[in-house]
């Protein structure tokens, strides 16, 4: 029935419409005709004058037209333009370059890239480009996602990747040039060669570095090997580059042999060209020490000639001076000039038109000087705006034979292909930036003469400079900073490239699929661990994979070449102690980044104890730690000391270390696993705070259950509280109370420095050094017994009734090697158990399994392609497994390992409880 209402309006015609309420609806009218697309943003600012208008009572507000071209009255909102898909959720965990050349749709390209600005010298020293605002900065905030991030996602897919600045992070470095200590020859037929690498204190302004040293040469047969063994510095992620001079009459496919704590890599370069300069091979985790070492091996095609000049380990700090100084901070911070000055270029590469000019240009006149002619290439600069606007521009410099904007540069049109590439970056970033904010504005593809794109400074392959954001937004710079916003925006960049390609070369664009989830690593029933996963979100995330590599290591850090999996699950026998694995999903666009890591010790029942959680899947501005500078203060990101994805790692050797068995999954996997199964679970939250959950309303139900019914918990994080109690719903506020015990007496403690108290008397839980910085520790309010302490007054941990809450992340803590002591004195009290019995013999040491396929070299016959897991070492006194057996409670005659005790109510939890089975195993 309709009931139309007259309005008395405060003004007449101050509202742009008529109300009307019909069938609890109310409907507001425009005046003005509507055209057949309406704006999104002017709908929600008249739908918001809309609400504000309703009378009480109404069910619904909506919005209505009349069409300008029929009369008939009609709603707005199916006018609007169609949104973006929206993303579902990703693992959020550092990107990775994963060991081994990947096969996938940019295999055959190369992609020059360049990262904007960074530190230059002027009259005053060294200064930034660009101004400190909203606590970011262009010269960072762009070549932290291009060098962690996009160049991970074009290598997965194939490609080789060229960077005028430095893309490793890592402050430290370590050069082993050949004459030097740590390299050595080995055979027959060694010669010196031409000019390469020479070590300086420092490279003055047209100083060569690879003119300050010589090269040795060796024949691409008969067996002579020539090795660099740098030693590390310490622990971390090292980029791991090469150099060579090239000749023509060297070898097309060098064969590079890198041995590293994961096992053995095999790398093949054309040394004929991208001589007399750094060529990136792999990102690896190495330790202190010899860990690792790189053959250049003689075993191709005779009638050749390789060339060995240096090793570089680490990105380093800066290495070119100006007025006898360097810049004093690490290397990929410079500008273009002194990044192409430390790749070897010339001054008339970076020095086109004088110092104070030269650093747009040198970034191009780079890329055309490094790029050999008839390689298929493009060439991509990735900056941020600025002057009051918001949104994505790219730009090109017009003309060519595939788009109609003339070209704008006196030199002549754009390299065709280049108006192509910006149309296809202009719309993949803005459909990214749009799925986290849909008024983000598509600026449109523009022609500009800049230098980075004009002919003038490269006329080998197709150029676009994006402008992505305007950092002096403070909505546009607060996407900027987001680690999540800059993975997507280089994805987005990288599907262009990939897009582009697959159009030159008239097939159809394959993406690289999304990492894996619900991963998990769990005893087998008769024997072996058993790894399972989910395939990842597909659409703007991907396309579907169609294989699986699953990547083994003894430490959770370096990881071997991997074995192929076509399915979803695979058993594996490790030997005894901890193992752990990621996942990495393949199809014919690439490989994804990996999975979190999951591990296990291989227990000699047949049972593990222990169920390590991950429930760490943050990855948001709010983790990134802030520097203070000169010019500012500004968040930093560096994704190996964030969010990387290996939670579970720390704690699984202190839960080994204590002599236990573990397995562990991903929190998403949760609802897949029997919880009875084991005497404790351990869930390790990092900072998860709101809006990732540190505990969802199911896994609180399901943890409140389990611990009622006799089972152990220990839970630490530096949000819990402030998630569950201080901004929790009352349920949240019940299960912090009723299950962890504890409420929040504080948001953060005064100091890192946390004293055991009670069973870990006597251990030192300093955090927040090594692992990822920790900004706001909980500080606990408890009546259960305190085992932690920061200082006077400010409890860390509290253990009673079966849990133990730490509020502070157990795998932040500065020596990992406490979390055996942690776990030796708080599993025992939860479980009402000892340890798991050791293995009869002590673990043999672990050899790498056998390589996986690699190109062929000259003479190297094709490897098969392995569907099934390599053989691991296993105990020589290795038995058959029995049958796991669950048995409930009430059949349980004493030394279950539980507490005896009926099934109780936790505050408003009680009523879940009959759905879960208390089943435990003996």
């Amino acid at each position: 029935m309709l009931a139309v209402v007259a309005w008395a309006w405060a003004q007449e015609g101050a509202l742009p419409f008529e109300g009307r309420v019909r069938d609890g609806v109310f409907e507001a009218v425009l005046h003005e005709p509507i055209g057949a697309t309406f704006e999104p943003g002017l709908h929600e600012e008249l739908l918001e004058l809309a609400a504000g208008a309703s009378p009480p009572g109404v069910t619904s507000v909506r919005l209505f037209g009349r069409d300008a071209r029929t009369g008939e009255t009609v709603p707005v909102e199916p006018r609007l333009p169609v949104p973006p898909p929206v993303e579902e959720q990703l693992p959020a965990f550092a990107p990775a370059d994963n060991p081994g050349g990947a096969d996938g749709a940019l295999v055959g390209k190369a992609v020059y890239l360049s990262a904007c600005h960074g530190w230059l010298h002027g009259s005053g020293g060294f200064v930034l480009q660009r101004p400190v605002v909203f606590e970011t900065v262009e010269d960072f905030h762009n070549p932290e996602a291009l060098g962690q991030i996009l160049t991970a996602y074009l290598e997965n897919a194939g490609a080789r990747v060229y960077t005028v600045k430095e893309r490793d992070p890592q402050p430290l470095s370590v050069v082993v040039d050949d004459g030097e200590p740590g390299y050595a020859e080995s055979g027959g037929g060694f010669v010196d060669g031409l000019l390469g690498w020479g070590r300086l204190a420092s490279y003055p302004y047209g100083v060569d570095p690879f003119d300050a040293g010589g090269t040795r040469k060796l024949p691409s047969s008969g067996g002579a090997v020539a090795s660099w063994t740098p030693t590390v510095p310490e622990d971390g992620m090292y980029a791991v580059y090469v150099s060579w001079d090239a000749e023509a009459g060297n070898a097309p496919d060098a064969h590079y042999r890198i041995v590293h704590p994961g096992g053995v890599i095999h790398r093949y370069f054309d040394q004929r060209t991208h001589g007399s300069t750094w060529q990136y091979v792999e990102r690896l985790w190495l330790t202190a020490g010899t860990s690792l070492t790189v053959e250049l091996v003689g075993d191709g095609a005779p009638g050749a000639m390789l060339s060995a000049d240096a090793v570089r380990i680490g990105g380093g700090m800066g290495i070119i001076s100006r007025d006898g100084a360097t810049t004093g901070r690490p290397r990929w911070e410079s500008g273009g000039i002194l990044g192409a000055q430390a790749l070897g270029a010339p001054p008339s590469i970076y020095d086109s038109a004088g110092p104070a000019n030269s650093d747009p240009s040198s970034r191009s006149r780079w890329a055309d000087w490094e790029h050999p002619i008839g390689e298929p290439a493009v060439y991509v600069g990735w900056h941020s705006n600025a002057g009051g606007g918001r949104g994505t521009s790219v730009y090109f410099a017009g003309g060519g034979a595939d788009t109609t904007l003339p070209a704008v540069c006196s030199a002549g049109p754009a390299v065709t292909g280049s108006g192509t590439l910006a149309t296809l970056a202009q719309s993949e970033l803005v459909a990214a930036a749009q799925s986290w904010d849909t008024s983000w504005q598509d600026r449109g593809v523009r022609t500009a003469c800049f230098a980075e794109v004009g002919p003038h400074h490269d006329d080998e392959m197709p150029s676009v400079l994006l402008e992505h954001g305007f950092h002096d937004d403070a909505t546009d710079a607060a996407l900027l900073k987001s680690p999540q916003f800059r993975r997507d925006s280089a994805r987005a960049v990288a599907r262009s490239i990939v897009r582009y390609f697959a159009q030159e070369d008239g097939v159809t664009p394959v993406f690289a699929p999304s990492p894996p989830d619900t991963v998990r690593a769990t005893h087998e029933p008769g024997g072996g661990i058993r790894l399972a996963w989910s395939p990842g979100p597909t659409g703007i995330a991907g396309d579907p994979a169609t294989g699986y590599l699953v990547f083994t290591s003894a430490d959770g850090r370096s990881w071997d070449n991997g074995f192929a999996v076509t399915g979803t699950t695979t058993v594996v026998t490790p030997p005894y102690g901890a193992r752990f694995w990621r996942i990495v999903a393949t199809n014919d666009g690439g490989q994804s980044f990996p999975s979190e890591v999951v591990g296990a010790s291989h227990s000699a029942d047949g049972f593990a104890r222990v169920l390590v959680v991950a429930a760490f899947d943050r990855l948001d501005t709010g983790l990134l730690p802030r520097e203070a500078m000169s010019a500012g203060t500004v968040r930093r990101m560096f994704l190996d000391h964030v969010n990387d994805g290996t939670i579970i790692v720390p704690h699984g050797l202190g839960i080994v270390g204590a002599g236990w068995t573990f397995d562990s999954a991903s929190d998403e996997a949760l609802p897949l696993l029997d919880l009875s199964a084991y005497d404790a679970v351990v869930w390790a939250t990092g900072e998860e705070s709101t809006v990732d959950e540190s505990f969802s309303s199911t896994q609180q139900v399901a943890l409140a259950a389990y611990v009622a019914n006799g089972g152990g918990l220990v839970a630490s994080g530096a949000e819990i509280l402030w998630d569950l109690d201080a901004q929790g719903s009352s349920a949240d506020q019940t299960f912090a109370a009723d299950v962890l015990g504890a409420s929040m007496q504080a948001d953060t403690a005064s100091t890192n420095n946390v004293s055991g108290q009670g069973v870990l008397f006597g251990l030192d839980l300093t955090f927040g050094h090594r692992a990822y910085p920790v900004e706001y520790p909980d500080v606990l309010s408890s009546t259960r017994t305190t085992i932690a302490t920061y200082g006077p007054g400010e409890v860390a941990a509290v253990m009673g009734d079966g849990v133990a809450l730490f509020g502070f992340p157990l795998d932040a803590v500065d020596d990992p090697s406490v979390l055996a002591d942690v776990f030796a004195a708080v599993l025992p009290v939860l479980a009402g158990a000892p340890p798991d019995t050791p293995p009869p013999v002590t673990p043999p040491p672990v050899t790498p399994p056998p390589d996986p396929p690699d190109p062929p070299g000259p003479t190297d016959p094709p490897d098969p392609d392995p569907t099934d897991p390599p053989p691991l070492p296993t105990d020589p006194d290795d038995r058959a497994l029995p049958t796991a057996r669950r048995v409930p409670l009430s059949e349980l005659d004493g030394g279950c390992g539980c507490r005896a005790q009926g099934v109780r109510a936790v505050g408003g939890l009680a009523m879940f409880l009959p759905i879960v089975v208390a089943r435990r195993r003996r």
